[in-house]
């Protein structure tokens, strides 16, 4: 995930919890939580609890981030894939709402027809003794079936809105939802296997030279011995390469024709 794409997935995150952002030009993001992401992020539970008790006038905390991990301003977090806070919000996210519906805003006066896309952000995550993730983004059109990449990042500058515009109406999908979403997951496994993956192999060459050291060890390993066996089962554990796919979120978004043909 590039610095660029935590930056946006960030001012979505806050615009859509209902944040006021003070600044939000990459890589600054400077935001006034409400009450709902104050309770969420910043881990006040006894300062929202005495209000509670008090009646006091709520006063929620800013939040200073910053994308760009060579800055040195001392007053900014660095949020990054990987950091405490950016993980705090994927839970979050998952948390309040797997799934929401947008539609594309526009002032004609005319019957405008929008066109259901399904778009989903898949966490990618590459274990064996190291840890890499990574997420990706993908969007299909609920009646074409056209499937692109990067979505999230190319609906990012589209003038969004929760509930339907004057004006406006949404065409049926012919593409199930579900069936949607096992078609992504068919075209990134294939993308997956497509790949080389020199990092699986010397994870599997270390566990091979691991075990082999283990059964020089123990010379004549048993079966039966407990120890012997812990030790391999904990050198499978800590090498075995796996790669897990994880749906974060995701939801249906209303586009104007014109607007998905250009996507």
């Amino acid at each position: 995930m590039e610095q660029a794409e935590v930056h946006n997935y960030l001012r979505r995150y806050f615009h859509a919890g209902g944040a006021e952002l003070l600044q939000s030009t990459a890589p600054k993001l400077e935001v006034q939580l409400n009450k709902t992401l104050d309770l969420e992020l910043m881990n006040r539970p006894f300062y929202w609890h005495y209000l509670e008790k008090t009646g006091g006038e709520p006063k929620p905390l800013k939040l200073n981030l910053s994308t760009d991990m060579r800055s040195d301003t001392p007053s900014a977090e660095k949020v990054h894939f990987g950091s405490p806070r950016l993980h705090q919000i994927f839970a979050s996210a998952t948390k309040k709402g797997a799934i929401t519906r947008l539609y594309e805003n526009h002032h004609e006066k005319n019957q405008t027809a929008l066109y259901p896309w399904l778009g989903l952000n898949v966490r990618i995550s590459y274990t064996c003794h190291r840890r890499r993730d990574m997420i990706r983004s993908f969007g299909i059109q609920l009646i074409s079936g056209e499937t692109i990449d990067f979505f999230m990042k190319r609906l990012a500058p589209l003038p969004l809105v929760s509930a339907i515009p004057d004006y406006t109406f949404t065409m049926a999908h012919l593409v199930q939802p579900m069936s949607a979403v096992q078609r992504i997951k068919k075209y990134l496994l294939n993308d997956i296997r497509d790949q080389k993956h020199a990092w699986a192999n010397e994870a599997t060459k270390r566990m091979e030279d691991d075990l082999a050291l283990l059964d020089r060890f123990y010379e004549a390993p048993d079966k039966e011995n407990e120890a012997y066996n812990l030790e391999k089962a904990a050198i499978h554990q800590q090498y075995q390469p796996s790669i897990e796919l994880t749906f974060i979120n995701g939801g249906i978004f209303y586009l104007r024709k014109d607007t998905g043909e250009h996507l």
